[in-house]
């Protein structure tokens, strides 16, 4: 990651704005929580939060032209030290009108067979 791209992140983080630019299926899939009311996003590497803290996220998915824009809670958190295959970061759960059709873009992009794939992710 280059530094500016470094430098714009932890400026938006200061101010309670998350990104994640998702860029492949098989990242989408690590980090998609389907087991989180709403539609729930893992973002790896972000701390510094609490469970309950609120955020608003900046999210792109693969294929999607659209970014999409939502209040989350943090829901989720693997801490720094790696606890087997999973990634240290935070969990979050998308808010208001927008997390179902965030949850129906995200399950269309992997489709069910994927969904339901025994491979591990970020979180479970």
């Amino acid at each position: 990651m280059t530094e500016k791209i470094k430098d714009n992140r932890q400026a938006l983080a200061k101010r309670g704005i998350l990104q994640l630019n998702l860029k492949e299926e098989s990242s989408l899939y690590t980090c998609y929580m389907p087991f989180v009311k709403g539609c729930g996003l893992f973002f790896p590497g972000i701390s510094g939060h609490k469970i309950g803290d609120e955020v608003f996220l900046l999210v792109r998915l693969p294929g999607v032209e659209e970014r999409f824009s939502a209040a989350a809670k943090v829901v989720w958190i693997n801490p720094p030290q790696k606890l087997g295959k999973r990634l240290p970061g935070t969990g979050f759960q998308v808010l208001g009108r927008d997390a179902d059709r965030m949850r129906h873009t995200i399950e269309e992009i992997l489709g069910k067979k994927k969904l339901h794939s025994p491979l591990s992710t970020a979180t479970m």
